[in-house]
């Protein structure tokens, strides 16, 4: 896996639509555009022609619609980064997705402040949080499979009103 592939695959937005994708498995333009917030359509084409270029997603089906193709999209899970499994990436390639995940975050982060009211909310609606836990390989697993329950019981929410768009980032490391 090249730098250029890692860097499209960790934009914020193609992350949410491969996110999307990976909860539904195959979804339209316009399910993504649903999922996706208040984006121009325009920037939402522009996002998935990086990811197919790249081959990170593909086509899958072609619906003639009213004289227009409405395409379905899916994830291209042979050019993933951890399709052959994270023991054969190289360092190198490690480092990039990490500087990238990184970078994606931070993104994230700046988009956050710079909205009309992201200082005013930081109290209620931002928080970085470090906690060194002593944990057997076993209490790691058993810990990450609930954080990844009560993930997974939100993800198949739908945007409306009162959901604003709110991502949860997790780095775990250990030390020898």
């Amino acid at each position: 896996m090249n730098d250029n592939t890692i860097t499209a695959m960790m934009h914020p937005l193609r992350i949410r639509i491969m996110q999307e994708l990976a909860i539904k498995e195959h979804a339209t333009t316009k399910e993504l555009m649903h999922a996706c917030g208040d984006i121009p359509q325009a920037t939402l084409y522009r996002h998935l022609k990086e990811l197919l270029n790249h081959d990170l997603i593909k086509v899958t089906q072609e619906n003639q619609i009213n004289g227009i193709i409405e395409k379905v999209y899916t994830i291209n899970h042979d050019q993933q980064p951890f399709s052959k499994g994270i023991t054969e990436l190289t360092v190198n390639d490690l480092s990039s997705i990490f500087n990238q995940f990184m970078i994606s975050l931070m993104t994230d982060f700046k988009t956050y402040i710079n909205h009309e009211d992201g200082i005013k909310h930081l109290q209620t609606e931002f928080g970085l949080v470090s906690a060194s836990l002593f944990l057997s390989d076993q209490e790691l697993i058993d810990m990450l499979t609930k954080i990844n329950e009560v993930i997974s019981s939100y993800l198949q929410n739908e945007p409306n009103e009162e959901r604003k768009l709110r991502k949860f980032s997790r780095i775990l490391t250990t030390s020898k």
